[in-house]
Parts: C-alpha cells; structure tokens; sequence
C-alpha cells in the first residue's frame, strides 16, 4: 500500500491511498492521480506511473514535457521512499510520499481519502468529460436546478483565481476584446467607404 499527500497544486490537501501494482498520473481524467487540466499546466495529460517492482514502489517517467522530479531531482526511473516528493514539471503538482507498506498487491480497486476541506474531483461529473455540459456555463445551469447533475461541482474560487493569475483571461474578457477588434473593422470600412 502507499499514501500520498498532494502539496501542490489545484487538490492541494488532498489524500490518496493505492494498493494496486500499476497507478497513471496525469491531467488525463482516466489517470489514478488527476490533476486540472486547466490549472495544473505543468503535468502533461501522462505524466508518471508509479509501478510495483520486486517488492517496491518505483516512479517512471512517461516522456511528460516538463519532467518528473524527486527530491529536487529530475528522474525517468527511481525507487519511492517514505517522505519523498515529486514534482511534476518544475513548479507543478507535487505529491509527497506519505507512506509505504508491505508488498504492492495485485488487480484492488482504489481507495481515496480527502481532507474535509478538499473536495473529491470526479472525473465522471468533469465539466470537460462529460457529455452535453461541456458548453454549460455556469449561470445558466445554477439557474435550472433541475438539469443539474448530481455530484456535478459549481466553479471554484480558489481554482478560478489561480486560473486567472497563470494569464488565461475568462472568457468576458475574450468576447470583449473581440468586440473592440469588430467594432475597428467596422470603423474601418465605413471610414474608407465615405471618402
């Protein structure tokens, strides 16, 4: 068995417990460890796996963009101890090992511990997974409680805040700035047509 802490990153706080030979990590919603896929830009959609070898834990980069750090230094292939991190990309997610015990078991299904404070990501009620709520916007579903989804998670502050700091401007901005570029055209062409 091995626990993990994530220290950084979107789910910062959260608890994870894996008995399980094989455990993806990455932004892809399928990966055992998920992270935002729009916060945590650092981790690639594959980033590592952690895999069971002799007796160990052993984490294994996956050819992620930015890399995959232990301790302060960039591995492709290195056995877990208890207290270790790892960073995905330099700045990005980190998970410490919180503990390791006995041999890695065979084919168990996943169990994940959160703190209180931290909500679960599900990635079967992902906004970005799911089908049909993708274009939703948030106004709009609040506003028709019956087409909710249960277990389907409103916007985040926090998670929003960190959107808006990495440069990724919301979408009011965009539609904004799209309007001052047609209203110039515009300005543009009646301006030529007159003279």
């Amino acid at each position: 068995m091995i626990r993990l802490r994530q220290t950084r990153g979107a789910d910062s706080g959260r608890e994870l417990e894996f008995d399980q030979d094989l455990i993806r990590i990455g932004r892809m919603p399928d990966s055992d460890v998920n992270f935002d896929p729009e916060v945590d830009l650092d981790a690639s959609g594959r980033h590592a796996e952690i895999r069971s070898e002799n007796g160990r834990y052993i984490l294994i980069d996956a050819g992620s963009r930015n890399g995959t750090w232990l301790n302060g230094q960039r591995v492709k292939h290195a056995a877990l101890r208890t207290d270790d991190e790892i960073e995905l990309g330099r700045g990005g997610p980190k998970l410490k090992v919180w503990a390791l015990q006995g041999r890695p078991g065979r084919k168990r299904t996943v169990s994940r511990t959160s703190s209180p404070t931290v909500p679960r990501r599900d990635p079967r009620f992902d906004a970005l997974t799911v089908p049909g709520i993708s274009g939703a916007r948030p106004e709009e579903t609040a506003s028709a409680p019956d087409s909710l989804t249960e277990g389907l998670r409103l916007p985040h502050p926090e998670r929003d805040s960190l959107r808006n700091r990495r440069g990724r401007p919301k979408s009011a901005v965009l539609w904004g700035a799209a309007g001052v570029v047609l209203l110039a055209a515009i300005a543009i062409v009646v301006s030529a047509s007159v003279q």
